[in-house]
């Protein structure tokens, strides 16, 4: 993936094509995948968002094909890359201790082969890591969420729940480490999403934020700003402040509404992913749509992400591809 390329700002944003198809070993169209580059941009890694089907590519090739494309028996978490590794979750199998259990893999980025593994207590529903890689969020079903020292390879806490009954829907941590935040669905008489928020060295309960919308879908860390953002089941975003504790604004104009959010490495842009309707790029401050894309196949919504550098757009297809998108020469 060549540094060649300039770097995506509000200026040109409007410019973005399609330089490159990174393609899967055999053909697989698929409702949805979930994207996610490592720190240094040099993986992509892509699962299905409801199958085992994972996959990653080493960008700095100029081959399209997959260095691994296999079925494992995974849970529906997304799959992050790390420095030289692939971390997902396993479906539950038998662990030392004589219990089923799911686990938390680490495979080789070059080959796949597994390099460590860890069992965990429940099971996993979403997967994030920081813009670093050193410590992912494991968004456990029951109890708590789980910090976790990629590098050390050792949990550093746990992050309590409200109670209730609720379904979490993403993660995030935010680029400093202060806070964790995540996005679910409260069951109640009037089911609505929420986000909560921790400051992580506390580790005591969230903050909860009801959001104006029946479902929160996902939540992202402003990269150079106390602020985060909220998409659901609405046709805008909410923004909120992580240190004073509240609503900043809202940005309108999020048609399809927004499945998945992730800024720009500067933070000037937003890419959204959206209910079957490609993906667009928007102006943070204004809300404008500076950028649109769709493969016309309305029946799945995958990840749309920067890459580190902010020179490319991923976004996966309807046909289980995955597209690199950057400035037009």
């Amino acid at each position: 993936m060549t540094s060649l390329r300039p770097i995506i700002t509000p200026a040109n944003a409007a410019r973005l094509i399609r330089v490159r198809k990174l393609s899967p070993t055999r053909a697989s169209p698929t409702s949805g995948q979930r994207l996610g580059f490592n720190f240094q941009g040099a993986v992509l890694v892509a699962k299905d968002n409801h199958l085992a089907h994972l996959r990653w590519w080493d960008l700095g090739t100029d081959s399209g094909r997959p260095v691994m494309d296999t079925e494992l028996p995974l849970l529906e978490a997304p799959a992050v890359a790390v420095g030289e590794l692939v971390l997902c979750i396993g479906a539950p199998a038998l662990s030392p201790s004589g219990l089923w259990r799911p686990s938390l893999k680490a495979l080789s980025a070059r080959d796949g082969s597994l390099q460590r593994q860890e069992f965990l207590p429940h099971s996993v529903t979403t997967l994030c890591a920081s813009r670093d890689g050193s410590h992912l969020l494991a968004v456990m079903d029951e109890e708590a969420g789980l910090l976790w020292d990629v590098r050390a390879w050792r949990p550093v806490r746990e992050l309590p729940w409200p109670e209730g009954e609720f379904s979490v829907t993403a993660c995030a941590l935010s680029a400093d480490g202060r806070f964790a935040a995540a996005t679910a669905t409260q069951w109640s008489d009037d089911q609505r999403g929420v986000l909560w928020l921790w400051e992580v060295a506390s580790g005591g309960q969230p903050w909860t934020m009801p959001i104006d919308a029946s479902t929160a879908w996902s939540v992202a860390f402003h990269p150079r700003e106390p602020l985060l953002v909220v998409g659901g089941l609405t046709e805008h975003v909410t923004v909120v402040h992580a240190v004073e504790r509240r609503l900043v604004r809202t940005i309108p104009g999020f048609y399809g509404y927004a499945c998945n959010l992730d800024f720009h490495p500067e933070g000037h842009l937003l890419a959204a992913s959206h209910d079957g309707r490609g993906f667009a790029l928007h102006h943070f401050d204004t809300g404008e749509v500076l950028f649109r894309a769709s493969d016309g196949d309305d029946l799945q919504t995958s990840d749309a992400v920067f890459s580190p550098d902010g020179r490319f757009v991923a976004w996966g297809q309807g046909d289980g591809t995955v597209g690199l998108w950057a400035v037009a020469d």
